[in-house]
C-alpha cells in the first residue's frame, strides 16, 4: 500500500485515495492548474463556491488573499473580549512614546511636590528628573554632576508642583477660537444617532485657545463631539504642546491602534487593545434639534443599542466558528462581520469605550441608566449632571460600576435642565463616594481657568486633595489615562506644572508648564510675588439654607418664593481687619479704623455707632448680634453690569425672560423705521424688571447689592438701563429702583456672528441719530428723546464693542458730536476686550471703559486680540487702562456670574505685581461704576456688605450688609 499524508483542510484519518490511472492523472493534472489560473476570479465572483454552499464550511482550495483575510478575522476575535489597557511591561518603559529627540533633560529642584498619591493627600519636597519625556525620580535630591551636560536645571525655590491639568470635557480645535463659521465642527445635525464621526477630523490646529490654555496649566484635553445628537460621535483626548508635524493626528495621545495614521505605533500581539471615547447626551439639545421629546430621545438610544448588539451577536457567533476551524488548520471563506456605521457602538457593548454622557437631571439619568442596564455597557461619566447630588444613589444602579461626574462649580441656572444646579453639588457627590472632576466645556469657559472650577469647588466645600484630583488624577483615571497621567510618579509622562502660589489659591499662575519633558512658556511673566506657603485656602462657611439646595419652584418657602430675609436694628461685628468704606463727605473709598489688629464695629440703625477695639453694645436687649468676622472686611456694596439680572430666570427658556429688543439693522438696511425706532419707540429695562428670581438672590447673597441691567439683544440698540436694589420685592417698594434710567445702549461690532449690518451702516445710524438730534428741543415731548439727551451729554451712552478699531472709529465720532453739540458727552464702552490697544487714547478722550468679561478670550474675531496677561504677558487688560489713567468698571456677561465678582476683581489686583492696590480694585465694582454712570451716592448712608475672612481670597463669605432703605442690616445666614 503507498503511504498518504492528509493536507490541511482534508479529512484527517479516512482510507487512502484510489490509484488513478495515467490518463486520469493527466486529466486531473489539467483541472487543478485551469482551476488554480481561475481561482482568483472565481473566489470573487463566487465566494462560497468551495465551501459546500454552507455558511461557515471549511476552505480546501487556499488562496493567499483568502488565508490572509482569514487570519485577520482570527485576530480580530482573540482580541474581541480583551479589555484595553496598558502593555503589561508600560511601568517599566524608560522612555515615552512621545518623546521628541534632543530635548534636554530637566531637573526641577527643592520643589513642594503635591503628587496626587495617598488619594492627592501626599506632598513631598525635594527634586524632579525628568528625561526622554517621563518622570525619572520623584522627591530624592539628584546629585547634578551626574546629569548630561545639556541638562536644564529649574530651581523651584519650594514652589508647589502639581501633575498637568487633564480637563475631561473640551471642545478646544473643533469649536476654536475666534470663533468663525468656517471652523465651527463642534456638532453635526444629520441625525440623531452619529457614532461614527470623529473629533479629530475637524481639530484646528490653528486655535488660538491652544498657548492660552496651556498657559493656565493645562496639559491634556479630551475633544469631544457637541451635544446636539443622542450619540455625536467619537472623541480623543489630545496634548496641547504644538508638534513639528503640525497636525491632529501629532497631539493624539495613544490613538487607537484600528485608526491608521503615517506614524501609527505597531500593535503587538500581547497588547490590549487602547481606549476609545465617546460622546452620547440627554435632554434639551437634542428635542431642541431635532423637534423631538423624550419619549424619541429614549427609543433613539435603544434603537441605536439594538442595531450595535445585533452587529456584536454575529461577530460572537462568527467568532466561535473561525476559531474553531483555525485550532484545526482550517480556513472560513467569510469575513468577520463589520459595520462602519455600527462598529464604534459595538465596542462600547463591548466595555472598550469611555463614554462621557451630557445629562443634566434626574428623569435623564434614569433613562439613560436604564439603557446601560438593558443592553449591559458602562459608563465612564456624566457631564454637567446638575442633579447629579440630588440622586446619588441613582448613579450608583448604573450598569457595571458607578460613573464620575464632570462638573462645573457654579453655572447654572441658563437652562431649565441646569436650573437646580448648586455650588455644593461637588461636596454633596464626594460625599457620597461619587468620583468628582471639573471640567471647562471649553469654550463654554475658557479651559486656560479650569483651575478656577477646582478653586470653587473647594472654596463651596469639596476638600482639598479631591479639589486638586477633580482636574488631574480623575479625570487621568476615568478618561482611560490613569497609567501615565494624573500623578507626579516615577515612568508617568512629565506633564508637571510649576505654581507661583498653592494651586487653590485665588489667582495661582503656572511659572512653567511641561509636556512631555519639554517646557512650553519661553518667556514667562511673573504676575506676583511667591508664595510657598502648604497651607490652602479655608473652605467657606455654609449657609444655614443655601437657595441653591432647595427643591421647590413654587411660594411655599416664604411669601415670594425666596426665604424671608432677616433684619437686626443693631449688630456688632468683632474681629474685623479691614474697614474700606465710601466717605460722607467725597464719595470715594476710604479706609477706616486704622488700628495695629482686629478691630469691632458697631451697627445701629444703620450708622456705624462705634468702630474701634474697644466696641460693646450700648443695649441692655440681648437682640444685638455678635458676628465674628474672623478678620474678615466691611466693604461697599458691588454692583452688578452686564448680565441681565432682574431680566432672565432661565435665559434659554422664553417664558422666563424679557424678550431681546428689535434690532432695525437687523436687514443691514437703512429705512424710516430705523431713523424713527429708537427717538420714538425706546425699549426701557424698568418695565420688564422681575425681582425674587434664583440669580439675583445668589448675586445679592454675594455681595452684589445693586445692578445695572440694560434690555436683553445683541443688535444695534438695545434701550434703556435701569438701577435697582438686588433683594427688592418688586418694582413698587420704596427703595426697589436707585435710578429708573441710567444710559441708552447700543452694539456696534460683530461679536459672535450676532450683528448682520456692516460696522460702517451702525456707526453711520450712530451717528444720524446722535447728530441729527443735537438741534432739537425735545423737552415738549411727552416721549423722552434718549438719542437727543445722549447727544447732548444729558445721559451716558454705553457702546458695547469690542475691537480696538472699532473703538477707535467710536473715539472719533464721539469727538465729531461734541463739536457740533458744543457740550461734553459722557461715553462708555462695554466689552473692550481690545481697548488695552487704544487705551492712552480712550484716556484722552475722556471715554470710560467697563471691561467684560474681566479675564480675556479671544471668542470672536472683534476679541482676537485680547491680551491674556502673566504668565503670558507682563500685563492684564485691567492693568493696562489703570495705568492708562482710564476710568473703568468690571462686568461680566452671564447672570450666574455676578457672584463671582469679587473674585474677579481681587485676582485681576493679583496679577498686577503690586501695581493695582485693594481700595482700587474694590473701587472698580462700586464708586468707579457710580461716576461713570451717574448713579446716585447717598452720601447721608452707610452702605456696606460684611465678609467672614479675607474677601480678597478663597474661604471667604459674606454674612451680611446694609439694607435697602439703610436703617437696618440683613443676615445672609
Amino acid at each position: 500500500m503507498s503511504s498518504y499524508t492528509p493536507l490541511k483542510g482534508d479529512l484527517a484519518g479516512g482510507p487512502p485515495p484510489p490509484r488513478r490511472r495515467p490518463f486520469a492523472d493527466r486529466t486531473a493534472l489539467a483541472a487543478i492548474v485551469s482551476l488554480a489560473l481561475l481561482a482568483p476570479f472565481t473566489l470573487v465572483a463566487y465566494p462560497n463556491l468551495f465551501n459546500g454552499g454552507a455558511k461557515g464550511g471549511f476552505k480546501t482550495v487556499q488562496h493567499p488573499l483568502v488565508v490572509k483575510a482569514f487570519k485577520e478575522s482570527v485576530g480580530s476575535c482573540e482580541r474581541l473580549h480583551v479589555l484595553p489597557g496598558p502593555p503589561k511591561a508600560f511601568a517599566q518603559r524608560t522612555k515615552s512614546d512621545r518623546y521628541v529627540e534632543g530635548t534636554p533633560s530637566v531637573l526641577i529642584q527643592n520643589a513642594t511636590i503635591w503628587t496626587g498619591e495617598d488619594n492627592g493627600n501626599e506632598i513631598v519636597h525635594g527634586d524632579i528628573l525628568l528625561a526622554n519625556g517621563i518622570i525619572q525620580s520623584v522627591g530624592s535630591i539628584v546629585d547634578v554632576n551626574s546629569l548630561p551636560a545639556d541638562a536644564v536645571i529649574h530651581q523651584a525655590h519650594g514652589a508647589f508642583v502639581t501633575p498637568g491639568i487633564f480637563d475631561m470635557h473640551s471642545h478646544i480645535g473643533v469649536d476654536a477660537a475666534p470663533g468663525l463659521s468656517g471652523a465651527s465642527d463642534t456638532n453635526s445635525v444629520a441625525k440623531p444617532v452619529l457614532p461614527y464621526l470623529r473629533s479629530l477630523d475637524g481639530i484646528n490646529t490653528h486655535d488660538l485657545a491652544y498657548k492660552r490654555t496651556v498657559a493656565g496649566g493645562v496639559t491634556t484635553s479630551l475633544v469631544l463631539p457637541g451635544s446636539a445628537n443622542n450619540i455625536g460621535g467619537q472623541a480623543f483626548v489630545i496634548k496641547l504642546r504644538p508638534t513639528k508635524e503640525k497636525t491632529p493626528d501629532s497631539l493624539v495621545l495613544e490613538m487607537p491602534y484600528h485608526i491608521p495614521t503615517p506614524n501609527k505605533t505597531v500593535w503587538l500581539p500581547e497588547d490590549p487593545p487602547r481606549w476609545r471615547h465617546m460622546k452620547m447626551a440627554c435632554g434639551e439639545n437634542i428635542r431642541r434639534v431635532y423637534h423631538q421629546t423624550r419619549l424619541d430621545l429614549a427609543y433613539n438610544f435603544r434603537s441605536a443599542f439594538e442595531e450595535a448588539r445585533k452587529v456584536k451577536v454575529s461577530q460572537d457567533e462568527y467568532c466561535e466558528r473561525a476559531l474553531s476551524a483555525s485550532a484545526h488548520g482550517n480556513v472560513l471563506t467569510e469575513k468577520f462581520p463589520y459595520s462602519l456605521e455600527w462598529e464604534a457602538l459595538v465596542d462600547v457593548l463591548r466595555g472598550k469605550v469611555k463614554v462621557n454622557t451630557h445629562c443634566y437631571e434626574s428623569t435623564d439619568f434614569s433613562a439613560y441608566i436604564r439603557h446601560t442596564n438593558e443592553f449591559q455597557f458602562p459608563v465612564a461619566a456624566f457631564h454637567h449632571a446638575h442633579e447629579a447630588y440630588i440622586v446619588p444613589d441613582l448613579l450608583k444602579t448604573a450598569w457595571g460600576s458607578t460613573p464620575a461626574v464632570a462638573i462645573f462649580a457654579t453655572n447654572a441656572r441658563y437652562k431649565r435642565e441646569a436650573w437646580r444646579g448648586s455650588e455644593y453639588a461637588a461636596k454633596i457627590l464626594s460625599e457620597n463616594n461619587i468620583t468628582v472632576i471639573m471640567k471647562s466645556d471649553h469654550p463654554v469657559l475658557d479651559s486656560r481657568f479650569l483651575l478656577f472650577e477646582a478653586q470653587q469647588a473647594h472654596h463651596f466645600g469639596l476638600p482639598t486633595n479631591l479639589a486638586l484630583a477633580s482636574i488631574t488624577t480623575n479625570s487621568a483615571r476615568t478618561a482611560g489615562f490613569g497609567h501615565r497621567l494624573g500623578l507626579v510618579r516615577r515612568s508617568f509622562d512629565a506633564d508637571l506644572v510649576l505654581w507661583d502660589s498653592h494651586p487653590l489659591s485665588l489667582g495661582a499662575t503656572p511659572t512653567q508648564v511641561f509636556i512631555d519633558g519639554i517646557s512650553q512658556l519661553d518667556h514667562p511673566y511673573p504676575a506676583k510675588a511667591f508664595s510657598v506657603s502648604e497651607i490652602p485656602p479655608p473652605v467657606a462657611t455654609m449657609p444655614k439654607d443655601p437657595l441653591t439646595l432647595r427643591d421647590d419652584d413654587d411660594s411655599l418657602h416664604g411669601a415670594d418664593g425666596i426665604a424671608a430675609a432677616t433684619f437686626l436694628d443693631e449688630v456688632l461685628f468683632t474681629n474685623v481687619s479691614e474697614v474700606l468704606l465710601k466717605s460722607s463727605e467725597s464719595g470715594s473709598l476710604e479706609s477706616l479704623g486704622q488700628a495695629d489688629g482686629p478691630v469691632s464695629v458697631l451697627v445701629q440703625d444703620g450708622k456705624i455707632a462705634c468702630l474701634g477695639t474697644s466696641c460693646s453694645s450700648s443695649s441692655s436687649s440681648s437682640s444685638t448680634r455678635i458676628i465674628n468676622l474672623q478678620g474678615g472686611s466691611l466693604l461697599p456694596p458691588f454692583i452688578g453690569f452686564g448680565p441681565a439680572l432682574g431680566l432672565v430666570d432661565i435665559i434659554s427658556e422664553s417664558s422666563t425672560k424679557d424678550a431681546a429688543v428689535y434690532d432695525p439693522l437687523l436687514d443691514g438696511d437703512l429705512s424710516r423705521t430705523q431713523q424713527l425706532w429708537g427717538p420714538t419707540v425706546a425699549v426701557r429695562a424698568i418695565d420688564g424688571l422681575g425681582f425674587g428670581g434664583k440669580h439675583l438672590k445668589v448675586a445679592h447673597e454675594a455681595g452684589v447689592t445693586k445692578a445695572v441691567t440694560a434690555p436683553l439683544g445683541d443688535g444695534f440698540f438695545r434701550g434703556v438701563s435701569v438701577a435697582f436694589r438686588t433683594n427688592a420685592p418688586n418694582v413698587l417698594d420704596a427703595h426697589a429702583i436707585i435710578k429708573d434710567v441710567v444710559a441708552l445702549h447700543v452694539t456696534v461690532g460683530h461679536f459672535k456672528l450676532t450683528q448682520r449690518a456692516s460696522i460702517s451702516t451702525q456707526i453711520a445710524e450712530l451717528r444720524g441719530l446722535l447728530l441729527g438730534t443735537t438741534s432739537t428741543d425735545s423737552s415738549s415731548s411727552t416721549t423722552p428723546d434718549y438719542f437727543h439727551l445722549a447727544g447732548q451729554g444729558e445721559i451716558p451712552l454705553v457702546v458695547n464693542a469690542w475691537k480696538a478699531d472699532t473703538i477707535a472709529t467710536i473715539i472719533l465720532l464721539k469727538r465729531e458730536v461734541e463739536k457740533e453739540s458744543g457740550k461734553p458727552l459722557k461715553w462708555i464702552i462695554h466689552g473692550g476686550q481690545e481697548a488695552h490697544l487704544v487705551a492712552n487714547e480712550l484716556a484722552e478722550a475722556d471715554i470710560s471703559v467697563i471691561l467684560s468679561p474681566p479675564r480675556a478670550f479671544p471668542e470672536s474675531w472683534d476679541e482676537r486680540r485680547a491680551v491674556p496677561g502673566p504668565p503670558l504677558t507682563k500685563r492684564n487688560a485691567a492693568n493696562i487702562l489703570y495705568n492708562a489713567g482710564v476710568l473703568f468698571g468690571l462686568g461680566v456677561p452671564e447672570e450666574w456670574q455676578a457672584r463671582t465678582l469679587l473674585w474677579e476683581a481681587a485676582w485681576a489686583s493679583r496679577d498686577s505685581n503690586d501695581e493695582i492696590s485693594r481700595s482700587a480694585a474694590i473701587a472698580w465694582l462700586t464708586t468707579n461704576l457710580e461716576s461713570i454712570l451717574d448713579l446716585p451716592k447717598p452720601h447721608e448712608l452707610v452702605e456696606f456688605v460684611a465678609y467672614e475672612r479675607d474677601p480678597f481670597e478663597f474661604g471667604s463669605r459674606a454674612v451680611a450688609a446694609s439694607s435697602g432703605d439703610g436703617k437696618t442690616v440683613e443676615l445672609f445666614e
